[in-house]
């Protein structure tokens, strides 16, 4: 696991296949609200996010590219963290996390150099025995030169993201809770600190976006999962919204409405509460219909 695309590959294989989640909510295999889909692609990108940050373990570093830590073929990751995150999973600590998809198992196509030519490309298997690297023998003049091997464009996560699932599992089921907590938290975080909706082009709007990058910078490394239950609640609560969107059965209920309310509120609602069995999975306006009590001053 030291090679930071096979740490990659874990974390999206967590984030989708681990969670029980499948491509199906991306596409047109299952029909959903757009607001379902855009949560589901935030838990995505928010887990894969997080189980990188877990996998360095007390004193993680940021493991991305471009960043100077980064470091490809030798990437640091704390063994006993990836070792936890497999136990959460299920996954044995020895699986193979290597693409092995498409041509040479991954490696992809192999070009050739011939003296005056430019590299072509072959189908030829690697190793062949008759093709060779520079340092292996091959000659240009031989017209058994292996110039290089070039991967297929290819999008990896498809080899590790399930086409169909038969449900979230019960690490999933927790990992959506932390996403749902931070999708919310995040979003109207962000419009209560700057106190103007995250939707539109002006420059309030995109104050209250770019806050919205930064609380989930935050989010990502925050390792007391107390506090994000607190935060959810504390936006909630500031926001003034109802709790009335089901995107996962037994998981918290998320606003149907993501804009911050600035109208004065005297009664509304925002008791945290799960979906349950026989909940549809979308906006459900006889949930969470009482309203607080009126307070004296």
């Amino acid at each position: 696991m030291k090679y930071w695309p096979q740490q990659l590959n874990f974390a999206v294989f967590c984030a989708t296949q681990g969670c029980g989640i499948s491509r199906e909510v991306f596409d047109s295999g299952v029909e959903l609200p757009e607001q379902i889909r855009a949560f589901y692609r935030f838990h995505i990108y928010f887990t894969v996010r997080r189980i990188l940050f877990q996998m360095g373990g007390i004193q993680s570093v940021s493991a991305l590219p471009g960043d100077p830590t980064l470091n490809p073929s030798g990437n640091r990751y704390d063994v006993a963290s990836y070792k936890r995150i497999c136990a959460e999973f299920g996954i044995p600590p020895t699986s193979d996390f290597r693409f092995t998809g498409g041509k040479n198992h991954g490696l992809g196509n192999v070009y050739i150099g011939v003296t005056g030519h430019r590299a072509t490309k072959t189908g030829t298997a690697w190793p062949g025995g008759y093709y060779k690297f520079s340092d292996e023998g091959g000659r240009a003049a031989d017209k058994n030169l292996l110039y290089f091997m070039k991967p297929y464009d290819v999008p990896r996560y498809d080899w590790f993201a399930l086409n169909k699932s038969a449900g979230l599992r019960k690490a999933g089921l927790a990992r959506i809770n932390e996403s749902i907590e931070a999708f919310v938290y995040c979003i109207l975080g962000a419009q209560v600190n700057v106190r103007s909706s995250i939707i539109g082009e002006g420059g309030r709007a995109k104050e209250a976006q770019t806050e919205f990058l930064t609380l989930m910078e935050s989010t990502i490394s925050q390792p007391d999962l107390a506090k994000s239950v607190q935060r959810y609640q504390l936006a909630v609560d500031e926001a003034k919204v109802r709790l009335n969107l089901a995107v996962a059965l037994m998981a918290w209920l998320m606003p149907a409405n993501m804009i911050i309310n600035m109208a004065s509120v005297v009664g509304y609602n925002n008791k945290l509460k799960q979906a349950v069995s026989g909940t549809k999975l979308d906006v459900n306006n006889t949930l969470n219909t009482d309203t607080k009590n009126r307070r004296c001053r």
